[in-house]
């Protein structure tokens, strides 16, 4: 049975004569070429040895179910005459992988033990295993070539065994687009070598080509040489396809620079907090760029405040920045202020900063400027979204907030003691009463100096809007809208409001417009009355562009208004004269300019602005110059340059992107929202002396401190009249009204050796 189902198989049955062959001697096992397994697709052969008759050839990867394994089914036969294409056990053969011999061996022959015919054999093939000596391959680098003199560069070449005996290998360099020459000089890119040996020793598995490049300034494309390795000494050793390498020369005259500012991180009351530098490069670069960095303690000390840290950064081709981050150790007590520094070194293909880079850890918790009290936030109150102003009654008992994507003031009954506000009550054209008010994309909100009226600049409306306060509950009443259009000029997208001191007047700058327009007020009704627009085609007001804040001094005989896109601090003097016809007309008298084509500092971005109560100071907050300037106001309302704070100046935080700025009260602290870098920061105001009017950085806060994020885009701010509350409405994240109270009449962190 079991011969006839094999007869079968053969198709041999049904012959008159039937010769049935011996069965196949099989190879099989893994192929490699010098340690590196062969790819899909290579060949595998068996030839008789020496004719070099073909026996049998195999695919690597034509069979699924073998894997990268070869099998090589040797056919054979046992009656004279032999069969072309045919073995008979014990025969010499030689197996060759992708042409190459790897292996010689008698069929059917394992070690010395005939195994005969139907049998299999495990062969691992390699042309290494013939004795020919270890492969030998050599790698490419790059290099920075340097401005001058010579610049070395180590070529490394590599076996992929170790030596047994020394392996001799001669090499030389080639040009490709760059030049070499046997000496540097103009127009020459590298030393040339011929006719080298590199002679790797025995028991070793790597040896280097030692080479130098020739530096220049000369600003060129990066360009390229090779070594190419030529022969073995006596045949030891073959080369793999890796036998040339390309030296790559990286020009560096024309290399982006590495930017790196200086941060400022809380110190946590426990656990860690991060210290993040952020490098940027100048512009992006054709090739990676890379550096070294490390922590260096300065007053902080490293395993107490902060975790020693390195590292090696490459940024990749068409990126700009990576992230430097340090971990701040907590502290359970008060600390003052500490720092560390960032050192750079080991630049490839760019400019290390030249200026010290510094953290400075602070702790939020000694001498605090402000400490945070509550918030009243859109999530609580949806009317409260992105709220753009905030001002607190002059008596105290209420606060009122604007929000323009609402369309909606809102009012607050306000905790005099805590300084929280409650009780909301939110005011928009679907209010009883209020359907023929104009609210729409309110932007600012100023009350009478006797509390009696809110006026409203509602910039969407391109609208003045007067709203009637009850002075015992804080609610408010609809009286009118002015509008742009008929005998209303200028009036387009207003956006900040000012009330001259004596009432009689209010004052509008408006954003489309570039204009300042008066109204004159009715002091029993609140009503307004439009007189004139003054705008930047008049003599004078061509730096009138896009107005951001306005103020009327104490005496009510100037008007200061800032002007973003006109990076100005313009002065405009106000008639007085209350019988005079022109009562509150203005007249400019002149413009100070900020900016790269300016004189002045800290006001490039010029936005928001106060004046101190004495009236002695002009206080402005500049967006683009991220800083808080002040001006010095003569008897006459003459302005001049008293001095400027600027973010990333030595201990001073905040200021990013500078957008509201208010005097306290009393006048002894400055308060500056940054819009960019979600912060408020306090500074002293010196009260007397020749120094009056000047500040100094006292302490910012920021959105994260003690776990808060309520301080998100925070932009318009107010003091209490009572000198104890700051409040913030920050337009992002939670829409917040934050409160804060001051601290600058607590001494509990101050024992005399505060640092300066």
């Amino acid at each position: 049975m079991v011969l006839t189902s094999l007869l079968l198989w053969l198709g041999l049955t049904g012959m008159a004569k039937a010769t049935i062959e011996p069965p196949d001697h099989v190879y099989y096992g893994n192929a490699s070429l010098y340690g590196i397994p062969v790819p899909t697709g290579a060949t595998v052969e068996a030839r008789t040895n020496p004719e070099g008759v073909l026996l049998r050839r195999y695919t690597v990867g034509s069979n699924s179910l073998l894997g990268n394994y070869y099998k090589l089914a040797i056919p054979l036969d046992t009656i004279d005459p032999r069969k072309p294409g045919h073995a008979r056990v014990g025969d010499p053969i030689r197996i060759f992988v992708n042409g190459l011999v790897a292996a010689e061996v008698s069929v059917g022959v394992d070690q010395g033990e005939v195994k005969g015919m139907g049998t299999t054999t495990r062969l691992d093939l390699d042309p290494q295993n013939m004795g020919t000596g270890p492969a030998i391959s050599i790698a490419s680098t790059q290099v920075v070539e340097g401005d001058s003199g010579l610049t070395a560069v180590n070529v490394t070449v590599s076996l992929n065994a170790v030596a047994t005996q020394p392996v001799g290998i001669k090499w030389e360099t080639r040009n490709g687009t760059a030049t070499g020459a046997a000496t540097c000089a103009n127009g020459v890119d590298f030393v040339q070598k011929l006719n080298q040996t590199l002679t790797i020793s025995t028991g070793a598995q790597q040896g280097t080509i030692s080479l130098q490049v020739c530096g220049d300034t000369v600003v060129e494309p990066d360009e390229d040489f090779s070594v190419v390795l030529l022969s073995t000494v006596g045949g030891y050793g073959v080369f793999t396809v890796d036998s040339t390498a390309t030296i790559a020369l990286i020009d560096d005259d024309n290399v982006p620079s590495l930017r790196v500012a200086d941060v400022r991180v809380a110190r946590p009351s426990a656990g860690t907090s991060t210290a993040r530098f952020v490098a940027v490069l100048s512009r992006t670069h054709d090739h990676p760029v890379s550096f070294h960095w490390a922590t260096q303690s300065g007053t902080a000390v490293a395993g107490v405040d902060y975790v020693t840290s390195s590292g090696d950064v490459t940024i990749p081709t068409g990126e700009t920045s990576a992230n430097l981050d340090v971990s701040v150790l907590a502290s359970a007590t008060p600390v003052p202020n500490k720092n560390f520094r960032l050192t750079f070194s080991a630049p490839v293909s760019l400019v290390l900063p030249t200026a010290p880079v510094t953290a400075t850890i602070v702790d939020p918790r000694y001498d605090p400027a402000v400490q945070e009290e509550g918030a009243v936030t859109g999530n609580q109150i949806p009317d409260l979204s992105q709220p753009t102003a905030i001002i607190v009654s002059p008596d105290g008992h209420h606060a009122y907030a604007a929000s323009a994507s609402k369309n909606a003031v809102l009012r607050f009954d306000r905790d005099a003691l805590t300084g929280a506000l409650s009780n909301a009550v939110s005011y928009k054209t679907s209010s009883a009463g209020f359907d023929q008010a104009k609210l729409g994309g309110v932007q600012d909100i100023k009350l009478s100096a006797d509390g009696g009226f809110l006026y409203v600049a509602a910039m969407s409306d391109n609208a003045v809007t007067v709203l009637a306060r009850n002075a015992a509950d804080g609610n408010l009443s609809f009286v009118e809208s002015v509008a742009q259009g008929g005998a209303i000029s200028g009036l387009k997208k207003p956006f900040r409001l000012a009330l001259s001191p004596d009432g009689s007047q209010v004052y509008v700058v408006t954003q489309e417009s570039n204009s300042l327009v008066r109204f004159n007020r009715a002091a029993a009704t609140g009503q307004l009355s439009f007189v004139e627009s003054l705008d930047q085609s008049l003599q004078n007001l061509s730096s009138l562009g896009s107005p951001g804040g306005i103020v009327v001094s104490p005496d009510g005989a100037q008007v200061y208004v800032t002007a973003r896109m006109g990076n100005a601090l313009l002065t405009f003097d106000r008639n007085t004269t209350a019988a005079d016809p022109n009562f509150g007309k203005l007249s400019v008298r002149n413009s100070l300019t900020g900016g790269p084509a300016g004189i002045v500092l800290g006001l490039q971005g010029a936005f928001g602005i106060d004046i101190s109560p004495d009236g002695k100071q002009v206080y402005v907050a500049a967006q683009a110059d991220n800083a808080v300037s002040w001006f010095d106001r003569a008897n006459d309302g003459s302005l001049s340059f008293g001095g400027v704070i600027q973010k990333g100046q030595i201990n001073v935080h905040g200021l990013g992107g500078a957008h509201g700025v208010v005097v306290a009260p009393n006048g002894k602290e400055v308060f500056v929202t940054g819009f960019n870098d979600d912060s408020l920061a306090a500074f002293n105001r010196a009260l007397t002396g020749a120094q009056q009017g000047d500040l100094s950085f006292h302490k910012a806060v920021f959105k994260g401190d003690n776990g808060s994020v309520l301080l998100d885009d925070p932009g318009a701010l107010a003091a209490s009249a009572d000198d104890k509350f700051v409040y913030v409405a920050a337009s992002g994240g939670s829409s917040a009204i934050v409160v804060y109270r001051r601290m600058s009449d607590i001494d509990l962190f101050k024992d005399g050796f505060e640092e300066p």
